[in-house]
Order: structure tokens, then C-alpha cells, then sequence
């Protein structure tokens, strides 16, 4: 299969090899003209892993690579996605008759749709031919073939069997599942809890803190998934407490990083700048919160971890907000 692949970072960049490794004619779109020659020249995958792209895959900022695809995978940032598409439709091109898969994380602030609704915002009837691929997987180990397992999901079940076949091999192996909600929803909230997690190991505290953080993160990502829609044994699979576990604990995370800076002392975008990457949990943290107060669902971790990115809270005090909340039952 001819398949596009939008987005050059670290997890477009390793999903587009491992299709490539499958047997797939593999196209990467970069909107950076200058950074989409640099690769197609020099086939270097964009962190540090010891790995290149192999060199059958082409790089291009152009969009003819997209006419004759017969998948689309988006794994653009989560806050550019609705200007991705726009930006696709602009220059003539049609999403009809191709099999979507939506490899990237995160609610759009403002709006508060899932990535799979936005795409649908703006090709209308897409959600019909898109599948969405989540689970705990480090491009830093996928890209060395370490074996990870993940979860396709689509409102159509042959949408989802497509997905798996196109991706499943000896080191990613791939299972079904028609939650589309409550895939994308743990997919993008997980995020929030992992600056939460770091925030645990910015100020030095222990195993027993990072536990309870992703414990009752996982509560407060269920919850918030049910009151969306989702599945609740949804959030105790690969894409909630799978994806939950790696993104809280790994050295790998991205989010997990900045909420040790932010433990640190530093502010949010003193903790964004020294990371050097995109972390989505940033601006998901947003969309946590304002789903929280539309939905009038309680997410105290969501809110504190919100109040120190933005309302200049300091950690040490929202721990103990947290800690000193009125007895509950578990």
C-alpha cells in the first residue's frame, strides 16, 4: 500500500520505517521545506537513537505524494492539526476513499474535539475511514524494534482491521477495539498526569507519591473518559493504564520532563524551552480543565497541575491541596 505519512518528528519519523520495514511505499510529508530536504538527503531521524530512515522512504514538503495514497497517517502536534488540514484542503487535496489513521494525541483547545473529530470537522465524513493507533510506545524504543504492543481503534471494525494489518509485525503488535472515544481520550489526558508524575520528581519525593499520582490519575482519566463517552474497560487496556504507566515512569517522556522542571522550580515556559521539544500535555492541560468545568466532572490532580502551568501555583503547595482534600471513600 502507498501510504503519506504527515508529520517528521520522532514518532512519524518511526511509524513511517516500521511501515517501510512492512513492505510499504512510504511518503513523509514535513511542512518545513528546508527541514523535509534535510531528511530526504540525509535520512537522520530527528533524536538521538542510533537509527536512520531507511533509504526507500521519500521526504517532501509537496502534496502530490497525497493524490494517489491510499492511507493518510497524521502525526502532526495535536495544537496544528486543524491547520494541517487546512492547509491539505487548501492545496486541492481529498481525503475520500482512504483509509485515516490518526497517530496523534491530544483534545484541540477551544473547541475540545478529539484529533479524529477534527480531521472530521474538516473533511467531512472522514470519521467513517479513520482508525486511531494508541498505546505506550516510545518511538525511542520502537524505532530499535523493542517489543511493544498497541491498540487500533474505529467506529468500523474492517476500519480497524486495516489498521492493524498495515502495522502489525514481529516487534508491534497491534490489537482491536471500536472505542474510538475512549482511545483518543486516554491517549491525549495521560499527558496531563505524566507532567504530574514529574512534577512528584522535581520536588524528590518517592515511589509511594508517583504511585498514588498514577492510581488516582487513572481514576480521574476514567472518569473524564465515561462522562465523553468512552468504554470504562477502555481505560484499563494498552491506551489508558498501559499508556498511563509508561508516559509517568519512562525516561523517554516528554511530559514527565517538564513536570520535572516544573518541580524544580522552574516555570512553565522555562520547563518548555529547556526540553526542546513538544510536549503535549501542556496544551492538553487546557482541554483537561475545560472539559472538567463543562462536563462538571471532579479532576483535582487535572486542576492542580493546570493551576501550576498557569496560575503560577507552586508544587509544593498543590501536593498539599491534594493530600489534605476532604476523607473520601475509594
Amino acid at each position: 500500500m502507498k501510504i503519506t505519512v504527515l508529520g517528521a518528528g520522532s514518532w512519524g519519523t518511526t511509524l513511517a520505517a516500521l511501515l517501510s520495514d512492512n513492505g510499504h511505499e512510504v511518503i513523509i510529508w514535513e511542512f518545513d521545506s528546508k527541514r523535509a530536504q534535510d531528511l530526504q538527503s540525509r535520512k537522520i531521524k530527528p533524536f538521538a537513537a542510533g537509527v536512520d530512515l531507511p533509504e526507500k522512504i521519500f521526504v517532501t514538503s509537496g502534496f502530490d505524494s497525497f493524490k494517489d495514497s491510499q492511507a493518510v497517517l497524521f502525526v502532526v502536534p495535536s495544537q496544528f492539526m486543524r491547520s494541517t488540514c487546512e492547509l491539505l484542503k487548501k492545496n486541492g487535496i481529498s481525503l475520500e476513499g482512504k483509509l485515516i489513521i490518526n497517530a496523534t494525541k491530544g483534545i484541540e483547545n477551544n473547541t475540545l474535539l478529539r484529533m479524529s473529530e477534527v480531521i472530521d470537522a474538516v473533511f467531512p465524513g472522514s470519521y467513517e475511514n479513520t482508525a486511531v493507533l494508541s498505546g505506550p510506545s516510545h518511538a525511542e524504543e520502537v524505532c530499535r524494534k523493542i517489543p511493544t504492543a498497541v491498540t487500533a481503534a474505529a467506529k468500523n471494525p474492517d476500519i480497524a482491521e486495516k489498521c492493524r494489518t498495515l502495522f502489525m509485525n514481529e516487534y508491534f503488535r497491534v490489537y482491536n477495539q471500536d472505542d474510538i472515544v475512549g482511545v483518543e481520550t486516554g491517549a491525549a489526558l495521560k499527558n496531563v498526569f505524566a507532567i504530574a508524575s514529574g512534577i512528584v520528581d522535581g520536588l524528590k519525593f518517592g515511589d509511594n507519591t508517583k504511585a498514588a499520582i498514577v492510581s488516582r490519575g487513572l481514576k480521574e482519566l476514567t472518569r473524564i473518559g465515561v462522562a465523553l463517552g468512552g468504554k470504562e474497560e477502555t481505560f484499563y487496556g494498552l491506551s489508558g493504564i498501559g499508556d498511563l504507566m509508561v508516559t509517568c515512569f519512562s525516561k523517554h517522556s516528554r511530559n514527565r520532563a517538564v513536570g520535572q522542571s516544573l518541580g524544580e522550580g522552574k516555570n512553565a515556559a522555562e520547563a518548555e524551552k529547556n526540553l526542546g521539544m513538544v510536549a503535549e500535555g501542556v496544551k492538553n492541560a487546557v482541554s483537561a480543565y475545560e472539559i472538567g468545568k463543562k462536563l462538571n466532572v471532579e479532576l483535582p490532580i487535572i486542576c492542580e497541575v493546570y493551576n501550576i502551568l498557569f496560575n503560577a501555583r507552586d508544587p509544593k503547595d498543590a501536593v498539599n491541596a491534594l493530600m489534605t482534600r476532604e476523607p473520601k471513600h475509594e
